[in-house]
Protein backbone atom coordinates (compact mmCIF):
# COMPACT_ATOMS: atom_id res chain seq x y z
CA UNK A 1 0.00 0.00 0.00
CA UNK A 2 3.04 2.26 0.24
CA UNK A 3 3.26 2.87 -3.49
CA UNK A 4 -0.18 4.48 -3.80
CA UNK A 5 0.56 6.75 -0.82
CA UNK A 6 3.76 7.94 -2.49
CA UNK A 7 1.88 8.70 -5.69
CA UNK A 8 -0.78 10.63 -3.83
CA UNK A 9 1.84 12.65 -1.96
CA UNK A 10 2.79 14.39 -5.20
CA UNK A 11 -0.71 15.48 -6.09
CA UNK A 12 -0.40 18.92 -4.40
CA UNK A 13 2.80 19.59 -6.33
CA UNK A 14 1.08 18.58 -9.58
CA UNK A 15 -1.72 21.00 -8.74
CA UNK A 16 0.83 23.79 -8.23
CA UNK A 17 2.45 22.99 -11.57
CA UNK A 18 -0.93 23.12 -13.30
CA UNK A 19 -1.61 26.46 -11.64
CA UNK A 20 1.86 27.66 -12.68
CA UNK A 21 1.21 26.78 -16.31
CA UNK A 22 -2.09 28.59 -16.23
CA UNK A 23 -0.64 31.63 -14.43
CA UNK A 24 2.35 31.94 -16.74
CA UNK A 25 0.10 31.47 -19.76
CA UNK A 26 -2.11 34.34 -18.60
CA UNK A 27 0.95 36.43 -17.76
CA UNK A 28 2.41 35.77 -21.21
CA UNK A 29 -0.81 36.87 -22.90
CA UNK A 30 -0.94 39.96 -20.68
CA UNK A 31 2.69 40.80 -21.50
CA UNK A 32 2.15 40.48 -25.24
CA UNK A 33 -1.10 42.46 -25.10
CA UNK A 34 0.48 45.31 -23.11
CA UNK A 35 3.54 45.51 -25.35
CA UNK A 36 1.38 45.55 -28.49
CA UNK A 37 -0.95 48.14 -26.94
CA UNK A 38 2.03 50.25 -25.92
CA UNK A 39 3.46 50.11 -29.43
CA UNK A 40 0.26 50.86 -31.30
CA UNK A 41 -1.70 52.78 -28.70
CA UNK A 42 -1.59 53.72 -25.04
CA UNK A 43 -1.34 57.33 -26.22
CA UNK A 44 -1.36 60.36 -23.96
CA UNK A 45 -2.23 63.64 -25.66
CA UNK A 46 -2.39 67.11 -24.10
CA UNK A 47 -4.16 69.86 -26.04
CA UNK A 48 -2.64 73.31 -25.51
CA UNK A 49 -5.24 75.24 -27.52
CA UNK A 50 -8.52 73.74 -26.35
CA UNK A 51 -9.27 76.35 -23.69
CA UNK A 52 -7.56 74.50 -20.82
CA UNK A 53 -4.60 76.90 -20.66
CA UNK A 54 -4.53 80.73 -20.82
CA UNK A 55 -3.21 82.15 -24.09
CA UNK A 56 -1.93 85.65 -24.82
CA UNK A 57 0.38 87.47 -27.21
CA UNK A 58 3.43 89.66 -26.63
CA UNK A 59 5.78 91.77 -28.75
CA UNK A 60 9.00 93.74 -28.50
CA UNK A 61 7.47 97.03 -27.38
CA UNK A 62 8.34 96.25 -23.76
CA UNK A 63 12.03 96.22 -24.74
CA UNK A 64 12.00 99.42 -26.79
CA UNK A 65 10.75 97.97 -30.07
CA UNK A 66 7.78 99.00 -32.19
CA UNK A 67 6.40 95.66 -33.40
CA UNK A 68 2.72 95.08 -32.61
CA UNK A 69 1.07 91.73 -31.87
CA UNK A 70 -2.68 91.22 -31.69
CA UNK A 71 -4.64 88.04 -30.87
CA UNK A 72 -7.92 87.22 -32.62
CA UNK A 73 -10.09 84.21 -31.83
CA UNK A 74 -12.09 82.59 -34.63
CA UNK A 75 -14.06 79.74 -33.13
CA UNK A 76 -11.52 77.07 -32.24
CA UNK A 77 -8.76 78.91 -34.08
CA UNK A 78 -6.43 81.58 -32.76
CA UNK A 79 -4.90 84.15 -35.07
CA UNK A 80 -1.84 86.21 -34.15
CA UNK A 81 -1.55 89.34 -36.27
CA UNK A 82 2.01 90.58 -36.12
CA UNK A 83 3.35 93.80 -37.59
CA UNK A 84 7.14 93.63 -37.53
CA UNK A 85 8.96 96.97 -37.24
CA UNK A 86 12.76 96.80 -37.16
CA UNK A 87 13.33 99.27 -34.40
CA UNK A 88 14.52 96.70 -31.83
CA UNK A 89 17.58 94.52 -32.52
CA UNK A 90 15.49 91.36 -32.67
CA UNK A 91 11.90 92.36 -33.43
CA UNK A 92 9.37 89.73 -32.49
CA UNK A 93 5.78 88.78 -31.87
CA UNK A 94 4.87 85.67 -29.96
CA UNK A 95 2.00 83.56 -28.68
CA UNK A 96 2.42 82.55 -25.02
CA UNK A 97 0.57 79.63 -23.44
CA UNK A 98 0.80 79.42 -19.65
CA UNK A 99 0.92 75.78 -18.54
CA UNK A 100 1.27 76.34 -14.80
CA UNK A 101 -1.70 75.18 -12.74
CA UNK A 102 -1.97 75.09 -8.94
CA UNK A 103 1.60 76.27 -8.62
CA UNK A 104 3.02 73.45 -10.70
CA UNK A 105 4.00 73.23 -14.35
CA UNK A 106 3.46 70.40 -16.80
CA UNK A 107 5.71 67.34 -16.55
CA UNK A 108 6.69 66.57 -20.15
CA UNK A 109 9.70 64.38 -19.39
CA UNK A 110 7.90 61.21 -20.56
CA UNK A 111 6.31 62.82 -23.65
CA UNK A 112 7.83 62.48 -27.10
CA UNK A 113 6.70 65.06 -29.65
CA UNK A 114 4.53 68.04 -30.61
CA UNK A 115 2.02 68.12 -33.45
CA UNK A 116 0.87 71.53 -34.60
CA UNK A 117 -1.50 72.83 -37.22
CA UNK A 118 -0.23 76.35 -37.92
CA UNK A 119 -0.92 78.36 -41.09
CA UNK A 120 1.25 81.30 -42.09
CA UNK A 121 0.53 84.25 -44.32
CA UNK A 122 2.79 87.22 -44.76
CA UNK A 123 5.96 88.58 -46.28
CA UNK A 124 7.99 85.52 -45.27
CA UNK A 125 10.01 83.56 -44.49
CA UNK A 126 7.52 81.00 -43.14
CA UNK A 127 9.54 80.01 -40.08
CA UNK A 128 8.85 79.99 -36.35
CA UNK A 129 10.79 79.53 -33.14
CA UNK A 130 9.51 77.36 -30.29
CA UNK A 131 10.37 77.80 -26.61
CA UNK A 132 9.62 75.83 -23.44
CA UNK A 133 10.33 77.44 -20.04
CA UNK A 134 11.10 74.99 -17.22
CA UNK A 135 11.12 75.86 -13.51
CA UNK A 136 13.86 74.05 -11.60
CA UNK A 137 14.34 73.93 -7.84
CA UNK A 138 17.38 75.77 -6.60
CA UNK A 139 17.49 78.11 -9.58
CA UNK A 140 14.19 79.61 -10.71
CA UNK A 141 12.73 82.75 -9.12
CA UNK A 142 9.29 83.89 -10.16
CA UNK A 143 10.35 87.57 -10.21
CA UNK A 144 13.28 86.93 -12.56
CA UNK A 145 12.22 85.41 -15.88
CA UNK A 146 15.81 84.77 -16.94
CA UNK A 147 16.16 82.17 -14.14
CA UNK A 148 13.57 79.97 -15.87
CA UNK A 149 15.34 77.26 -17.88
CA UNK A 150 14.90 77.98 -21.58
CA UNK A 151 14.63 75.08 -24.02
CA UNK A 152 14.14 76.13 -27.61
CA UNK A 153 14.12 75.20 -31.29
CA UNK A 154 15.16 77.74 -33.93
CA UNK A 155 13.74 78.18 -37.40
CA UNK A 156 11.13 75.49 -37.67
CA UNK A 157 9.66 75.67 -41.17
CA UNK A 158 5.91 76.04 -41.56
CA UNK A 159 4.88 73.89 -44.56
CA UNK A 160 2.04 74.83 -46.85
CA UNK A 161 -0.13 72.17 -45.23
CA UNK A 162 0.52 73.76 -41.84
CA UNK A 163 1.04 70.35 -40.21
CA UNK A 164 4.23 70.23 -38.15
CA UNK A 165 5.68 67.38 -36.06
CA UNK A 166 8.44 68.35 -33.66
CA UNK A 167 10.23 65.71 -31.52
CA UNK A 168 10.96 66.96 -28.01
CA UNK A 169 14.54 65.78 -28.29
CA UNK A 170 15.12 68.55 -30.84
CA UNK A 171 14.97 71.14 -28.06
CA UNK A 172 18.25 72.45 -26.66
CA UNK A 173 19.41 74.98 -24.06
CA UNK A 174 20.58 78.06 -26.01
CA UNK A 175 23.94 79.67 -25.36
CA UNK A 176 22.45 83.14 -24.98
CA UNK A 177 20.45 81.96 -21.96
CA UNK A 178 23.53 80.34 -20.38
CA UNK A 179 25.45 83.60 -20.75
CA UNK A 180 22.51 85.49 -19.24
CA UNK A 181 21.62 83.15 -16.34
CA UNK A 182 25.05 81.62 -15.57
CA UNK A 183 23.55 78.22 -14.58
CA UNK A 184 25.48 75.51 -12.76
CA UNK A 185 26.37 72.35 -14.65
CA UNK A 186 23.38 70.56 -13.13
CA UNK A 187 21.06 73.22 -14.63
CA UNK A 188 22.73 73.44 -18.06
CA UNK A 189 21.05 70.55 -19.83
CA UNK A 190 17.52 70.09 -21.18
CA UNK A 191 14.87 69.29 -18.57
CA UNK A 192 11.12 69.21 -19.11
CA UNK A 193 9.72 68.05 -15.79
CA UNK A 194 8.12 71.39 -14.80
CA UNK A 195 7.22 73.32 -17.98
CA UNK A 196 5.34 76.50 -17.10
CA UNK A 197 5.21 78.25 -20.46
CA UNK A 198 5.15 77.45 -24.18
CA UNK A 199 5.95 80.16 -26.71
CA UNK A 200 5.62 80.32 -30.49
CA UNK A 201 7.20 83.34 -32.19
CA UNK A 202 8.30 84.54 -35.57
CA UNK A 203 11.82 83.56 -36.57
CA UNK A 204 14.67 85.98 -36.08
CA UNK A 205 15.32 88.01 -39.19
CA UNK A 206 11.66 88.29 -40.17
CA UNK A 207 10.98 91.01 -42.71
CA UNK A 208 9.18 94.21 -41.84
CA UNK A 209 5.50 94.05 -42.54
CA UNK A 210 2.44 92.02 -41.70
CA UNK A 211 2.73 88.41 -40.54
CA UNK A 212 -0.31 86.29 -39.72
CA UNK A 213 -0.15 82.98 -37.87
CA UNK A 214 -3.38 80.97 -37.70
CA UNK A 215 -3.10 78.37 -34.96
CA UNK A 216 -5.64 75.59 -35.25
CA UNK A 217 -4.12 73.16 -32.74
CA UNK A 218 -1.03 72.55 -30.66
CA UNK A 219 -0.74 69.15 -29.02
CA UNK A 220 1.99 67.29 -27.18
CA UNK A 221 2.02 63.49 -27.31
CA UNK A 222 3.54 60.55 -25.49
CA UNK A 223 2.67 57.27 -23.85
CA UNK A 224 0.54 56.79 -20.75
CA UNK A 225 3.53 54.93 -19.34
CA UNK A 226 7.06 54.91 -20.72
CA UNK A 227 8.43 51.76 -22.29
CA UNK A 228 11.07 51.43 -19.58
CA UNK A 229 8.46 51.70 -16.79
CA UNK A 230 6.18 49.23 -18.55
CA UNK A 231 9.03 46.75 -18.89
CA UNK A 232 9.92 47.21 -15.22
CA UNK A 233 6.31 46.48 -14.24
CA UNK A 234 6.17 43.39 -16.44
CA UNK A 235 9.50 42.10 -15.17
CA UNK A 236 8.30 42.71 -11.61
CA UNK A 237 5.13 40.72 -12.29
CA UNK A 238 7.09 37.82 -13.76
CA UNK A 239 9.55 37.81 -10.87
CA UNK A 240 6.77 38.05 -8.28
CA UNK A 241 4.85 35.16 -9.85
CA UNK A 242 7.97 33.05 -10.20
CA UNK A 243 9.07 33.73 -6.63
CA UNK A 244 5.58 33.09 -5.30
CA UNK A 245 5.30 29.78 -7.09
CA UNK A 246 8.85 28.87 -6.10
CA UNK A 247 8.17 29.67 -2.46
CA UNK A 248 4.93 27.69 -2.48
CA UNK A 249 6.59 24.73 -4.15
CA UNK A 250 9.53 24.91 -1.73
CA UNK A 251 7.26 24.86 1.31
CA UNK A 252 5.27 21.98 -0.13
CA UNK A 253 8.35 19.95 -0.91
CA UNK A 254 9.83 20.63 2.50
CA UNK A 255 6.66 19.34 4.11
CA UNK A 256 6.66 16.27 1.86
CA UNK A 257 10.32 15.58 2.67
CA UNK A 258 9.64 15.78 6.38
CA UNK A 259 6.74 13.34 6.09
CA UNK A 260 8.50 10.56 4.19
CA UNK A 261 12.11 9.43 3.83
CA UNK A 262 10.93 7.16 1.10
CA UNK A 263 9.64 10.14 -0.86
CA UNK A 264 13.07 11.75 -0.49
CA UNK A 265 14.76 8.61 -1.85
CA UNK A 266 12.30 8.51 -4.75
CA UNK A 267 12.90 12.16 -5.60
CA UNK A 268 16.65 11.61 -5.47
CA UNK A 269 16.38 8.69 -7.88
CA UNK A 270 14.13 10.67 -10.21
CA UNK A 271 16.53 13.63 -10.16
CA UNK A 272 19.51 11.40 -10.95
CA UNK A 273 17.62 9.78 -13.82
CA UNK A 274 16.63 13.18 -15.20
CA UNK A 275 20.19 14.49 -14.90
CA UNK A 276 21.56 11.46 -16.75
CA UNK A 277 18.91 11.82 -19.44
CA UNK A 278 19.60 15.54 -19.76
CA UNK A 279 23.34 14.95 -20.14
CA UNK A 280 22.69 12.23 -22.69
CA UNK A 281 20.31 14.42 -24.67
CA UNK A 282 22.71 17.37 -24.46
CA UNK A 283 25.51 15.19 -25.83
CA UNK A 284 23.28 13.94 -28.64
CA UNK A 285 22.30 17.49 -29.51
CA UNK A 286 25.96 18.35 -30.13
CA UNK A 287 26.74 15.38 -32.41
CA UNK A 288 25.77 14.92 -36.06
CA UNK A 289 23.80 11.63 -35.98
CA UNK A 290 24.96 10.49 -39.44
CA UNK A 291 28.73 11.03 -39.21
CA UNK A 292 29.29 11.04 -35.45
CA UNK A 293 31.28 14.30 -35.56
CA UNK A 294 30.37 17.65 -34.02
CA UNK A 295 27.56 19.72 -35.50
CA UNK A 296 27.35 23.52 -35.39
CA UNK A 297 25.81 23.47 -31.93
CA UNK A 298 28.59 21.16 -30.77
CA UNK A 299 31.21 23.57 -32.15
CA UNK A 300 29.58 26.44 -30.31
CA UNK A 301 29.62 24.44 -27.07
CA UNK A 302 33.25 23.45 -27.61
CA UNK A 303 34.34 27.04 -28.21
CA UNK A 304 32.45 28.23 -25.12
CA UNK A 305 33.82 25.48 -22.88
CA UNK A 306 37.38 25.62 -24.25
CA UNK A 307 38.35 29.25 -25.00
CA UNK A 308 41.93 28.07 -25.70
CA UNK A 309 40.66 26.79 -29.07
CA UNK A 310 40.59 30.41 -30.26
CA UNK A 311 43.98 31.39 -28.84
CA UNK A 312 46.45 32.59 -31.48
CA UNK A 313 47.76 31.01 -33.57
CA UNK A 314 44.67 29.13 -34.74
CA UNK A 315 43.54 28.13 -38.22
CA UNK A 316 40.33 26.96 -39.89
CA UNK A 317 40.07 24.40 -42.70
CA UNK A 318 36.84 24.43 -44.72
CA UNK A 319 36.16 21.24 -46.75
CA UNK A 320 33.58 20.44 -49.42
CA UNK A 321 33.18 16.99 -51.02
CA UNK A 322 33.46 17.41 -54.79
CA UNK A 323 30.41 16.57 -56.92
CA UNK A 324 28.52 15.14 -53.95
CA UNK A 325 25.14 15.92 -55.50
CA UNK A 326 26.13 13.81 -58.49
CA UNK A 327 26.84 10.89 -56.13
CA UNK A 328 23.38 11.20 -54.53
CA UNK A 329 21.63 11.56 -57.88
CA UNK A 330 23.47 8.64 -59.49
CA UNK A 331 23.83 6.11 -56.67
CA UNK A 332 21.10 7.16 -54.24
CA UNK A 333 21.10 8.70 -50.80
CA UNK A 334 22.11 5.46 -49.05
CA UNK A 335 25.44 5.47 -50.90
CA UNK A 336 25.71 9.21 -50.29
CA UNK A 337 25.25 8.71 -46.56
CA UNK A 338 27.90 5.97 -46.55
CA UNK A 339 30.30 8.32 -48.36
CA UNK A 340 29.68 11.00 -45.71
CA UNK A 341 30.37 8.54 -42.89
CA UNK A 342 33.51 7.23 -44.60
CA UNK A 343 34.67 10.76 -45.35
CA UNK A 344 34.20 11.91 -41.73
CA UNK A 345 36.12 8.86 -40.49
CA UNK A 346 38.96 9.42 -42.97
CA UNK A 347 39.33 13.10 -42.10
CA UNK A 348 38.93 12.49 -38.37
CA UNK A 349 41.69 9.86 -38.52
CA UNK A 350 44.06 12.35 -40.11
CA UNK A 351 43.86 15.17 -37.55
CA UNK A 352 45.06 15.65 -33.99
CA UNK A 353 43.02 14.88 -30.89
CA UNK A 354 43.12 18.61 -30.06
CA UNK A 355 41.52 19.53 -33.42
CA UNK A 356 37.75 19.73 -33.81
CA UNK A 357 36.00 18.25 -36.84
CA UNK A 358 32.53 19.68 -37.51
CA UNK A 359 29.88 18.80 -40.06
CA UNK A 360 28.95 22.27 -41.21
CA UNK A 361 26.02 21.18 -43.37
CA UNK A 362 25.33 18.76 -46.22
CA UNK A 363 28.71 17.78 -47.68
CA UNK A 364 30.62 20.63 -45.98
CA UNK A 365 32.96 20.04 -43.05
CA UNK A 366 35.04 22.36 -40.88
CA UNK A 367 38.22 21.71 -38.90
CA UNK A 368 39.29 23.98 -36.03
CA UNK A 369 43.08 23.67 -35.62
CA UNK A 370 44.28 25.27 -32.35
CA UNK A 371 47.93 26.30 -31.95
CA UNK A 372 48.36 26.03 -35.72
CA UNK A 373 49.61 28.69 -38.11
CA UNK A 374 48.13 29.05 -41.57
CA UNK A 375 50.92 27.41 -43.53
CA UNK A 376 50.89 24.39 -41.19
CA UNK A 377 47.12 24.11 -41.58
CA UNK A 378 47.58 24.22 -45.36
CA UNK A 379 49.97 21.26 -45.10
CA UNK A 380 47.42 19.39 -42.99
CA UNK A 381 44.75 20.10 -45.62
CA UNK A 382 47.04 18.91 -48.41
CA UNK A 383 47.75 15.71 -46.48
CA UNK A 384 44.03 15.09 -45.98
CA UNK A 385 43.36 15.78 -49.66
CA UNK A 386 45.89 13.21 -50.84
CA UNK A 387 44.77 10.66 -48.24
CA UNK A 388 41.29 10.69 -49.76
CA UNK A 389 42.76 9.25 -52.96
CA UNK A 390 43.91 6.18 -51.04
CA UNK A 391 40.54 5.37 -49.47
CA UNK A 392 38.23 2.59 -50.61
CA UNK A 393 34.92 4.29 -51.30
CA UNK A 394 31.46 2.72 -51.65
CA UNK A 395 30.39 1.60 -55.16
CA UNK A 396 34.01 1.94 -56.34
CA UNK A 397 33.76 5.73 -56.31
CA UNK A 398 36.74 8.04 -56.47
CA UNK A 399 35.88 10.72 -53.90
CA UNK A 400 37.85 13.95 -53.75
CA UNK A 401 37.38 17.20 -51.84
CA UNK A 402 38.29 20.88 -52.06
CA UNK A 403 39.86 22.74 -49.14
CA UNK A 404 39.96 26.38 -48.02
CA UNK A 405 42.36 27.46 -45.26
CA UNK A 406 42.53 30.69 -43.23
CA UNK A 407 44.39 31.73 -40.09
CA UNK A 408 42.73 33.46 -37.14
CA UNK A 409 44.17 36.87 -36.26
CA UNK A 410 44.26 38.36 -32.74
CA UNK A 411 40.94 39.94 -31.75
CA UNK A 412 39.22 38.60 -34.84
CA UNK A 413 35.75 37.07 -34.65
CA UNK A 414 35.65 33.35 -35.46
CA UNK A 415 32.91 34.01 -38.00
CA UNK A 416 35.26 36.24 -40.00
CA UNK A 417 37.89 33.45 -40.15
CA UNK A 418 35.28 30.90 -41.25
CA UNK A 419 34.04 33.31 -43.94
CA UNK A 420 37.61 33.80 -45.19
CA UNK A 421 38.20 30.04 -45.31
CA UNK A 422 34.87 29.64 -47.16
CA UNK A 423 36.07 32.18 -49.74
CA UNK A 424 39.26 30.18 -50.22
CA UNK A 425 37.17 27.01 -50.58
CA UNK A 426 35.13 28.69 -53.30
CA UNK A 427 38.37 29.54 -55.09
CA UNK A 428 39.52 25.93 -54.88
CA UNK A 429 36.24 24.69 -56.36
CA UNK A 430 36.30 27.36 -59.08
CA UNK A 431 39.83 26.44 -60.11
CA UNK A 432 39.09 22.77 -60.71
CA UNK A 433 38.33 21.15 -57.31
CA UNK A 434 40.48 18.51 -55.55
CA UNK A 435 42.88 21.18 -54.36
CA UNK A 436 43.80 23.36 -51.39
CA UNK A 437 43.56 27.14 -51.38
CA UNK A 438 45.04 28.96 -48.38
CA UNK A 439 44.52 32.62 -47.54
CA UNK A 440 47.68 34.64 -48.16
CA UNK A 441 49.47 31.79 -50.02
CA UNK A 442 49.57 31.15 -53.75
CA UNK A 443 49.67 27.40 -53.10
CA UNK A 444 50.03 25.19 -50.00
CA UNK A 445 53.59 24.41 -48.87
CA UNK A 446 54.95 21.08 -50.06
CA UNK A 447 54.41 18.12 -47.77
CA UNK A 448 57.30 16.72 -45.83
CA UNK A 449 57.68 13.69 -43.61
CA UNK A 450 57.08 15.81 -40.51
CA UNK A 451 54.45 18.12 -41.97
CA UNK A 452 51.40 16.23 -40.77
CA UNK A 453 50.42 15.99 -37.10
CA UNK A 454 50.17 12.53 -35.62
CA UNK A 455 46.69 11.16 -36.50
CA UNK A 456 44.45 9.77 -33.85
CA UNK A 457 41.96 7.11 -34.88
CA UNK A 458 38.28 7.58 -34.08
Amino acid sequence: MSAPSNVLSFQPLAAILRSARMMFGILLLLTVALLVWHHYGMERTIEFTGGRFPIEVDDDRATGGASVARLERRGNEMVMHCKIVKQYSFPYCKVMITLEQAGRGLDMSELTHFTMDVRYKGVGPSQINLLLANVEDGMAHTDHWNTYKINQIDFTDVPETGLITVPLNWFYVPQWWKELAHPTMSHSYVRMDNIVKFELMNAAGSREGEHTFTIRSIRVHGKLISQSHLLMVLVGLWIACAMGLLATATLLLRNQLKQSDKALALLTQVNKALELEARELAGQAHIDPLTGVLNRRGLRAALMSTPALLAAPMSVIFIDIDHFKRINDTYGHDVGDEVLRKFAHAVGSGIRSSDRLVRWGGEEFLIICPVTEGHHAARVAEGLRTSLHRQNWPAGLAVTASFGVAQHEDGEDIGVVIKRADTELYGAKTNGRDRVHAYGMDKPPALSATALPTPVSV
